[in-house]
């Protein structure tokens, strides 16, 4: 009997030291930087020495959030290209889709993680290979669906840390104002500057960084999730939305489906809003050509004509419900929605740059691939 109690032990501990061997190995590659897809590069308008516009739809793939490194990298790829064309000075204004910061989850996994063929897969191993830290995080989970919420808890720190620096660093090398691509955090503020998180809910944020490498304090939280979200992110209060001051004068930033609701148009014109950015993400490919279910997660505005939805497609719908067929009523001179665009796993991604002046909406061919799509204030 005492024999079998030893070979359990001993069965048990090359168990552990197996899994512990397997969890931490593979881990902290460096990708070099690939597919740097950019097949657009346009500008509208004429430099009158105002500042600009600038929408960036970088093209991601899974490994360029395996590092800091790799991250930066892919993303200093799209300013480098900004700079050399004369896009970028103190009066620019950069913003970066929705999203973008939120795939940091996977910093410095398994490279398995980078190669999975869907979310799915990649998840799991990042659960697998973080059992510790995920049990303890959720127990601490605050939404409805706890494992992405343990998920996205158990990586803040990582995420906060390649997020901050790597956003702070390219607003103060290029001297702009950077509206940077969202990021789920839990309960993210903005402290003397600094962007720091709590143990409070999820937020998906799209935080401002101005030229000295600080933080905005009014950068947005999402107002309103959309389903998809709504188990394990936390919407904020539509009194919470407020103008950034920016060296071009306010800017408005509404995240994704924010972008569809009547009323934060109304808060803007009363904060004298001049320019209006939205960064968005939409899946799956193909999505804009679907047909509209209407919309996804809170109640339609009264302004919709409900014989549009389940008629006309995605992408009609967002010109007419979202920025471009909303912007008038902020009294806004300039608008520009741009999209998250890569092949992120099975997610898939659709959606091409609006740009929006006064009355005048222009929209791009689709691409596969990054864009930067730039317009002069005058």
């Amino acid at each position: 009997m005492n024999s079998v109690k030893r070979y359990s032990l001993f069965a048990l501990i090359v168990l552990i030291v197996s899994y512990i061997l397997w969890s931490v190995s593979d881990r902290n590659s460096v990708y070099s930087i690939s597919e740097t897809r950019l097949d657009r590069i346009v500008s509208e308008g004429k430099d009158q020495k105002k500042g600009n516009l600038l929408g960036i739809s970088p093209w991601m793939i899974p490994s360029d959030y395996s590092s800091e490194t790799a991250f930066r990298e892919k993303l200093e790829f799209y300013f480098r290209k900004a700079e050399e064309k004369g896009w970028l000075d103190t009066k620019t204004v950069a913003v970066l889709p929705e999203y973008l910061g939120t795939w940091l989850v996977v910093a410095n996994e398994k490279s398995s993680v980078y190669r999975s063929a869907s979310i799915e897969e990649a998840m799991q191993t990042l659960v697998l290979s973080n059992l510790g830290s995920f049990t303890g995080n959720l127990v601490s989970a605050k939404g409805k669906d706890k494992i992405r919420d343990a998920v996205f808890r158990m990586k803040a720190e990582t995420m906060l840390t390649i997020y901050r620096r790597t956003f702070s660093n390219l607003a103060k090398r290029y001297g702009i104002t950077i509206v940077a691509g969202s990021i789920l955090l839990p309960e993210p503020t903005v402290t003397e500057g600094v962007l720091k998180i709590g143990t409070g809910e999820l937020r998906n944020g799209s935080f401002v960084f101005f030229a000295d490498g600080t933080v905005s304090g009014n950068s947005p939280h999402k107002l309103y999730p959309i389903e998809e979200e709504k188990s394990f992110v936390s919407g904020a209060s539509p009194e919470s939305l407020q103008a950034v001051e920016t060296p071009v004068g306010n800017i408005g930033v509404l995240v994704c489906a924010d972008s569809w609701y009547p009323g934060v148009y109304k808060t803007f014109k009363k904060q004298n809003i001049k320019y209006v950015l939205v960064p968005s993400f939409v899946s799956p490919n193909g999505a804009m050509s679907g047909i509209w279910k209407g919309y996804n997660g809170s109640e339609t505005p009264k302004d919709v004509n409900p014989k549009d939805i389940g008629v006309i497609t995605e992408g009609k719908a967002w010109l007419k419900y979202a920025l471009a067929g909303r912007m008038t009523d902020s009294g806004a001179s300039y608008g520009i929605n741009v999209f998250l665009r890569g092949s992120l796993w099975d997610l898939g991604s659709d959606g091409e740059t609006i740009l929006v002046r006064g009355a005048d909406v222009k929209t791009f061919p689709k691409s596969e691939s990054g864009s930067l799509v730039n317009v002069w204030i005058d």
